[in-house]
């Protein structure tokens, strides 16, 4: 691990580097170590040679002073260290900077959840869609769940009530796509050269489908490889009980809030409209029939009110 990258009281400055590395990966850590060291093994089995930036996203839990620990002298892997949890896409948007920093020749950069596991050759899969399709921007690939379901295989926008961004994906095992989501993506550099970044204000969950739509308002496309496949454990950063379904609280408040941030920055007016009112009826009377108990209520409503505020002014929440 080269010092430029060690952990340190703040981010890391790269030191452009001679290396002909053409692809890095960047993992954003938070909490629980096992599953971020899992996943950089299947990080590494993709390409020896591959290199790894590992951001460590202010964890609260000492995760990040582990990882120091069994990460000292790898080569290969990099491991900085945020001053602040600014969120997933602050993470991403530090590792991206170090990375086009210190490779200077990147073609690519690869997203991948640090609760996710690659399959084998699964990112040379990847790299070869995108090099079949020149005006490709990401490219995804087919997600299983730890039971082996698919749990992503094709995304869609949707631009009236923001549900169910997962589709049904074509017979074809390469297709174009409206949405990739960010638990793993290949992202051409030359769009993160030209700025490309996630929008920060979101934190947590939409921030991807935020990306998405700015790569396709540039111009590029989105594909989709069912030849790579990637394990996501999902919801490991953050346990709680449960509230909707499979989320808890505070995963709920977060994709409630991400989903209003959304509408303010993509939606025309009259999608807006009825965003919100799918939001503010709507979807309370289902999830209440759905569970019969008002549980998740505090944090649904929280989220939607946190979405309409300043970033900088978001509610502190606390889901019990």
């Amino acid at each position: 691990m080269s010092p430029a990258a060690s952990l340190s009281p703040g981010p890391a400055t790269a030191v452009a580097s001679s290396s002909n590395t053409t692809c890095a990966a960047v993992v954003v850590h938070y909490r629980d170590e096992v599953s971020t060291l899992l996943c950089l093994a299947s990080l590494l089995r993709q390409d020896p040679d591959l290199e790894v930036v590992i951001v460590e996203n202010c964890s609260p839990d000492g995760s990040g002073q582990e990882l120091q620990r069994s990460l000292e002298g790898r080569p290969g892997v990099h491991l900085i260290h945020s001053d602040r949890n600014g969120g997933f896409g602050a993470g991403c948007n530090l590792g991206i900077e170090f990375a086009l920093a210190r490779w200077p020749g990147l073609q690519h950069v690869l997203l991948l959840n640090p609760d996710a596991e690659m399959e084998p050759e699964a990112l040379g899969e990847m790299i070869a869609t995108r090099a079949r399709h020149p005006k490709a921007g990401i490219v995804g690939c087919l997600i299983e769940d730890g039971d082996g379901r698919i749990s992503f295989a094709n995304g869609r926008r949707p631009t009236w009530t923001l549900s169910r961004f997962h589709c049904a994906a074509p017979p074809d095992a390469e297709h174009p796509s409206e949405f990739v989501t960010a638990a793993c993506m290949l992202i051409a550099a030359d769009l993160l050269r030209d700025g490309l970044r996630f929008c920060e204000d979101y934190f947590l969950y939409c921030e991807d489908v935020d990306l998405c739509c700015e790569v396709r308002d540039r111009g590029r496309e989105l594909w989709i490889t069912h030849a790579a496949r990637v394990r996501h454990l999902g919801g490991g950063s953050q346990p709680g009980r449960l509230v909707l379904g499979e989320l808890t609280g505070e995963r709920l408040f977060w994709l409630t809030r991400g989903k209003m941030i959304l509408a303010r920055r993509r939606l025309g007016p009259l999608q807006r409209l009825c965003f919100l009112v799918a939001a503010c009826i709507g979807k309370p009377l289902v999830g209440l029939a759905m569970t019969r108990s008002p549980r998740f209520l505090a944090p649904y409503f929280k989220g939607l009110f946190a979405g309409l505020c300043r970033p900088g002014n978001v509610p502190r929440v606390t889901v019990r």
